[in-house]
């Protein structure tokens, strides 16, 4: 298939709703939306189960719902939202609190990158989080005024959320994972 020449988030939202597939979209380019492994989704879910129980009067969505920023529409693999106008549209959010990205080795470097910088422009976004679904790898990025730090990568203990109080040991993290 042939993509289309797409400028903007406002012409490829209506576009990508008249797929079949979901795409993402970043600088002009729009590409397929790649699948997840078993692990993959897994840990997802556990990370979605935990945080419902700490955000449950919030929004807490997996990879389905789209985030837009104002130049990408990714599809995030965890997203809580205390904002009350992601309510509104139940197609896509704008205004999370804190993104979860599950690495994997095809989407690693772009997770690591040009995702986060496009994610970083989100006014909202409190912490950027990094799981790896190979080992038991975990890292936080905290927003600080207009600073972002970068905390150690945990390799073996507690996912530490500040923004939802959320504390999630590790075996319960990749529980179900081999891991």
């Amino acid at each position: 298939m042939r993509l289309p020449q797409i400028a903007t988030v406002d012409e490829f939202v209506p576009w990508e709703e008249t797929q079949d597939e979901k795409y993402e979209f970043a600088d002009g380019e729009i590409s397929l939306f790649p699948g997840a492994t078993a692990r993959h989704e897994i840990i997802v879910v556990n990370l979605c189960l935990a945080l419902r129980g700490v955000a449950a009067a919030h929004q807490v969505r997996g990879s389905g719902l789209k985030q837009l920023t104002q130049t990408s529409s990714r599809y995030p693999d965890v997203s809580v939202s205390f904002d009350v106008r992601d309510t509104v549209d139940l197609r896509y959010a704008r205004y999370p609190t804190v993104l979860v990205e599950v690495l994997s080795p095809s989407t690693r470097s772009v997770d690591r990158g040009p995702k986060f910088d496009e994610y970083r422009t989100i006014e909202t976004l409190r912490e950027y989080v990094l799981v790896d679904s190979s080992t038991r790898w975990a890292q936080v990025t905290k927003r600080s005024g207009d600073d972002w730090i970068v905390s150690l990568p945990e390799r073996a203990g507690v996912l530490q959320l500040e923004s939802v109080e959320l504390q999630l040991p590790f075996e319960e993290l990749y529980a179900g994972t081999e891991l």
